[in-house]
């Protein structure tokens, strides 16, 4: 087997440097998603999104697909509107998986959510556990990564004080009906205790440029 020349390994190293970059950066970046989605900060979650892409989309349990730049607006700046006092959203990252394309372009990440709300209910406080994962797919924007599709799919959501066993799958807020999104619900992968658990999202794939 032929023996690569210093240029060939340059220009490997190269790559495989800009590689972990992206991924870095994408991983910065969703934890940004984290910290911003919080009902003071919603309205700023929609500077981390690709609003030059006319498919820019968010999806999140069955709400709906919102698609294009207004429409996240509207989702984050509307439909997302928690009253200040007392509320909480915190919801972690793990168990990371990005693949970024060959050309270096694009990216694909899916992400495992635990966490804990606090809402106001009837006038009242109620905590919740709330669990989940994010998929979404990124592109870069004026030579920076953004959000490009964002869907979360809900595990359960539930009363701190009973289990996901106990419970249904949450109602969607009531901003729904005023501020509807463009597209049904793709998937939706709640728990419930007579169904059978599918791995949705997977783990995505190596490719090399965006839909091949």
């Amino acid at each position: 087997m032929p023996q690569k020349s210093i240029e060939e390994r340059v220009k490997f190293l190269e790559k495989q440097i800009e590689r972990l970059q992206a991924i870095n950066e994408i991983q910065n970046l969703v934890g940004k998603y984290e910290v911003l989605h919080t009902p003071k900060t919603f309205g700023k979650t929609i500077e981390l999104f690709a609003l030059k892409q006319p498919d820019v989309s968010v999806e999140i349990a069955d709400w709906g697909v919102y698609v294009g730049a207004e429409q996240v607006k509207v989702l984050y700046e509307m439909v997302h509107n928690e009253p200040l006092v007392g509320t909480m959203f915190e919801h972690q990252l793990t168990t990371p998986m990005i693949q970024v394309a060959g050309d270096g372009q694009t990216a694909k990440g899916v992400w495992f959510s635990p966490g804990h709300e606090t809402q106001i209910v009837d006038g009242k406080l109620q905590a919740y556990w709330c669990y989940g994962k994010y998929a979404a797919d990124f592109i870069k924007e004026d030579g920076k990564w953004k959000i490009w599709h964002w869907h979360w799919y809900d595990t359960f959501k539930c009363p701190y004080e009973k289990s996901w066993v106990e419970v249904g799958p949450g109602a969607p807020p009531p901003g729904i009906a005023k501020h509807p999104a463009d597209k049904p619900t793709t998937y939706r992968s709640s728990y419930f205790p007579t169904g059978v658990r599918e791995p949705v999202p997977g783990c995505p794939e190596p490719y090399d440029t965006w839909g091949k």
